[in-house]
Parts: C-alpha cells; sequence; structure tokens
C-alpha cells in the first residue's frame, strides 16, 4: 500500500488515456521545474492575502481580462469563493432565495452565516431551476437579502442569466445576486458560446479556472461585478476562508490560464465548436446515440452529454465500456447519459477517438439489464430542527434501512453533480432511502458510510 495513491495516478498517466473530464488542461500543459517552483511568500513573489505587488497586478490583469470591477484569486476553488460571498451577503436570520439543487458549498455558506434559506426546487435535477421560476420566486419573497443562481449548470444548461438578473433587479435592486459560474468560466473568452453573467446585472460571480481553462484543479476566480458590493468587506470573508500558506504552483497556473485564454481562447473555443458538430452529426448519423443539448439558444460546446436512451446500454455501462476498452475516460454517468467535459486544451484527435468508438460499440450486440436510477422528485422536505441546531446534538450512526423517520445529522451528497439530498435536521422518509440505495453502489454518496447513515440521537 506504500505511495499506493502515486502508483494509481501514475498508471492512468502511463496508459496516456483520453481525458473527458475535468480539468481543462487534459495533462497537455507542461511545467517545468514543478517541485522547486513551490515556494512560501519570498521578497519577490508578494503575498496573496495582501498583495501590492506582482499579485496585485495579475488581479489588476485578470479583472481587466474578465472586465469586472475587482477580481480575486482563489486557491480553495469555486468553494471557497461560494462561502465568502453567503457570509458576505447575509447577517443572521436573513433569507436567502436557494435553488434546493445548488452545490454543496452553498449549503456550507449558509449554515456558517445562520442565513434562512427560501428553497427553490427543480423539476428536472439536470436542468436546474428556470427562469421563469427564479423570478416568480424572489416576486413571492422581496424581503429577500440575496439569491444565488448556478449557471450554466454541470450538464451544460444555460437558461437566459441577462434575463434572471434584469428581472430580480426591477423587483428589488438591493437583492445581492450571487452566480455560481463555476462550468462558465470560458463564456467570457467566446461570443459563440452561451454569455457571461459578468455581462449582466449580477455583483458576484464565482469562476473555476480549471474545468474548462488550464489552471490546475482547486483555483478559482471571485468576480465583483457591481457597486452594490463593499470590496475591503468582502476581501475580509475572501481572506477568511483562504489558506494563510496559498500554493505558488495554483498562482502561477492561473497567470498561465488566463493568458492562453485571453490570447488564443476564441480561437480554440470555435474549433471545439467545430469539432463538437463534426462529431455530433456523425455519431447521430450513424449510431443510436444522440447528443443532448438541453439549452434551447446557444449550446455550450465544451459538454458532450451522450444520450443512451436508443442503444442497448444505459449511461453507466457505456461509460465502463469506454473506459476499460477504448481508454476513454468520461466525466460523469447516470442511468440515460455519459458526460465528456472538453477543455481548452482538448485537441481533435480527442473527438476522433470517442466518435469512432461510439461507432464500434453501436455496432455490438449487447444482453445486459439497462439500470435505471430511481427518479427522486424534490418535494419539500420536513425540517424538524435547522442546520445549525441539529449538528450540535448528539449522533449515532444506524443502518441506512433502519434509518426512516430519523433526523439527518449530516449532510447526503451524491457526488458529482454536488447537491444534498438531505441537510442536517431533515427527516429521512423511505422516498429518500430508496434512492440512496439506487445509487449507492454507482457513485460516491458524501455522508454514507458502507450503507450506514449518522443521525440525531433521540
Amino acid at each position: 500500500m506504500k505511495n499506493q495513491l502515486n502508483e494509481n495516478i501514475k498508471n492512468y498517466i502511463d496508459k496516456n488515456p483520453t481525458r473527458l473530464h475535468m480539468p481543462g488542461h487534459k495533462g497537455r500543459v507542461e511545467k517545468e521545474y514543478f517541485y522547486t517552483s513551490d515556494v512560501t511568500e519570498l521578497s519577490f513573489n508578494d503575498n496573496l492575502l495582501s498583495p501590492n505587488d506582482v499579485i496585485l497586478r495579475l488581479n489588476e490583469y485578470i479583472k481587466d481580462t474578465f472586465k469586472s470591477k475587482k477580481s480575486f484569486i482563489l486557491v480553495g476553488g469555486s468553494t471557497s469563493g461560494i462561502i465568502s460571498s453567503i457570509l458576505y451577503s447575509l447577517n443572521e436570520n436573513d433569507k436567502i432565495l436557494f435553488p434546493r439543487n445548488s452545490h454543496i458549498s452553498s449549503y456550507y455558506g449558509l449554515f456558517l452565516s445562520g442565513g434562512i434559506p427560501v428553497y427553490i426546487y427543480p423539476k428536472d435535477n439536470i436542468l436546474g431551476i428556470t427562469e421563469e421560476e427564479y423570478i416568480n420566486a424572489v416576486k413571492e419573497n422581496p424581503d429577500i437579502k440575496a439569491v444565488i443562481i448556478t449557471y450554466p449548470s454541470y450538464f451544460g444548461f444555460s437558461m437566459d442569466i441577462e434575463k434572471v438578473c434584469d428581472e430580480i433587479k426591477k423587483i428589488n435592486k438591493e437583492i445581492i445576486i450571487i452566480v455560481d459560474e463555476a462550468h462558465g468560466t470560458h463564456f467570457s473568452f467566446c461570443d459563440e458560446y452561451p454569455n457571461t453573467s459578468l455581462r449582466t446585472n449580477s455583483d458576484i460571480v464565482i469562476t473555476s479556472m480549471h474545468k474548462t481553462l488550464t489552471a490546475l484543479t482547486q483555483t478559482s476566480l471571485l468576480h465583483v461585478n457591481s457597486d452594490l458590493i463593499d470590496i475591503n468587506k468582502l476581501k475580509l470573508y475572501i481572506n477568511m476562508t483562504t489558506s494563510t500558506s496559498p500554493s505558488y504552483l495554483f498562482l502561477t497556473s492561473v497567470e498561465e490560464a488566463v493568458h492562453l485564454a485571453e490570447d488564443r481562447g476564441d480561437e480554440i473555443l470555435k474549433d471545439i465548436k467545430k469539432w463538437y458538430i463534426k462529431t455530433k452529426d456523425y455519431v447521430e448519423s450513424n449510431t443510436k446515440f444522440t447528443f443532448e443539448e438541453f439549452s434551447g439558444k446557444i449550446h455550450d460546446y465544451t459538454k458532450i452529454c451522450i444520450d443512451t436512451s436508443n442503444s442497448d446500454l444505459d449511461g453507466y455501462t457505456l461509460s465502463e465500456i469506454l473506459e476499460k476498452k477504448y481508454n476513454i475516460f468520461t466525466e460523469c454517468s447516470t442511468d440515460k447519459y455519459t458526460l465528456c467535459y472538453l477543455g481548452l486544451k482538448t485537441d481533435e484527435d480527442d473527438l476522433e477517438k470517442l466518435k469512432k468508438a461510439l461507432t464500434f460499440i453501436d455496432e455490438e450486440k449487447f444482453k445486459i439489464k439497462k439500470r435505471s436510477d430511481i427518479v427522486f422528485e424534490n418535494n419539500k422536505p420536513i425540517i424538524k430542527y435547522s442546520m445549525r441546531n441539529a449538528l450540535k446534538m448528539n449522533r449515532e450512526s444506524v443502518k441506512l434501512d433502519e434509518a426512516a423517520n430519523k433526523v439527518s445529522i449530516d449532510y447526503i451528497v451524491p457526488y458529482p453533480p454536488g447537491f444534498p439530498i438531505l441537510t442536517p435536521g431533515e427527516v429521512i422518509d423511505n422516498d429518500i432511502i430508496s434512492y440512496l440505495k439506487s445509487i449507492m453502489d454507482r457513485q460516491t454518496v458524501l455522508g454514507l458510510n458502507n450503507g450506514y447513515i449518522d443521525v440525531i440521537k433521540e
């Protein structure tokens, strides 16, 4: 078991796989002097928490590139940016409009702030909340202090973000609009993709630097996008959620990634669009697979969502075959879909390999029983205790089969995509148990431990 993690990753690298998953650099960014570049704050390299030299200039360069009011580099991922934004926006007992399928980091910010969620429940967990659902929810709750919007979704759905932000500000211009744009950072670099929320009436925007761009995993940016935000106050919360030992490997990778995106992003993203369309046309003309495009207007061509409905396979099995037989590693799978992520270091040969693999797979005859998810509907949860109160109570671990009518004391989160089925203080019912049992062998579920779940001991 010595160095097993290192060995596993080395074995993966030695396979020379086709990487249709995050991060966006696809292992194709050469970094000289990797370990020797890992330094602390010295006389020449500034301090991320209080920049006044080279990092300050880098922040200004990023601000100008993304056309924000102010930009901050994050080394704790978009997670730290979302938590910071919620802490900034809410005092204890302030209300925030909160999509139930928000990323788990939003729930952590909610817990730490002491805010009160006004939940919106998506009719479809893949598409998320629609424009009208956001707008109507704000009309019904004009006293909210903030709203968090996930744009685009993990699977690539992009709503009309400009319309949503405009309508919210018409209702109450003081509402702080936080946009989790972690999966859409590339929107800022090509007009043939969906609009970035930085060009709308949003107030704070968080963009990941590693999902489709080429920085190291765990890097992100937080952008201030309006004069409503007190930058110095927000900076305090950012510092609270940032390591005092930030990695200069992260910082230099952000610098390189922004330069690449500014210099060649438009060209590369147009190429990706061309390769996507070519691959889609061929696959849909020659196989039973189709490419699902959830957005009715402009598609995000960095997301290939392969629909297996008309084939002999489910999404899980297709992903397994691609990996084991064709050395193609995908981002995630569901009963219906296999999701592939492209990035700025994707090349045309990656899509050629996918096209050929799908063609060969389609010609094979499979006799399998399709695995289908129990579709979990986001019914309004029974909230017995607030998150804060629940986490202070005594806990016990029980078998999932024996948890009906007990109260969760943890966040139960299928990952990916990373939004909770249960939060602390919510009652566990039989529908939730059935859903969790149906997925626990296929994907990671944070909060479950070998078929056990932690509940409040009552």
